[in-house]
């Protein structure tokens, strides 16, 4: 579950956006369907973009609900579940069975962005864009 949080930290201000996607979800499926990369993240509005290492990092989410992380040239695969109703996207681990949650806050087309709250109760942005074929 560590390699997901960091995955998520890597690739990954405001309040939650409405879109359809978020409400419908096979709309939801549709739109997350594909590979992500992170764009920037942020703590309390400060940005922060990917560090040089971290621009390789990766999360593939299919529609049959596996999803692939990939790390430092590492695959660690899972699956997803997502709770249209709490706007929650859980993640699991498929090697551990560790669970990790995070709150949709955006997601379309160009941008995924997601809600992470640590241990600590110190919650994180991470925006997330599609990688271009």
């Amino acid at each position: 579950m560590k390699r997901y949080f960091i995955l998520l930290l890597t690739l990954l201000s405001g309040k939650t956006t409405q879109s359809y996607a978020q409400t419908n979800p096979v709309a939801f499926t549709d739109m997350i369907s594909k590979e992500w990369k992170l764009e920037f993240y942020g703590e309390n509005g400060k940005r922060q973009p990917p560090s040089p290492q971290q621009q390789e990092n990766r999360m593939i989410f299919y529609k049959d609900n596996r999803v692939l992380s990939i790390e430092n040239g590492k695959k660690g695969p899972g699956s997803w579940q997502y709770d249209s109703t709490k706007k929650l996207l859980t993640i699991i681990d498929n090697q551990t069975g560790e669970q990790l949650l995070l709150q949709v806050i955006k997601l379309d087309q160009e941008q995924f962005v997601a809600g992470y709250q640590d241990p600590s109760g110190v919650v994180l942005e991470i925006h997330m864009q599609p990688v271009k074929k």
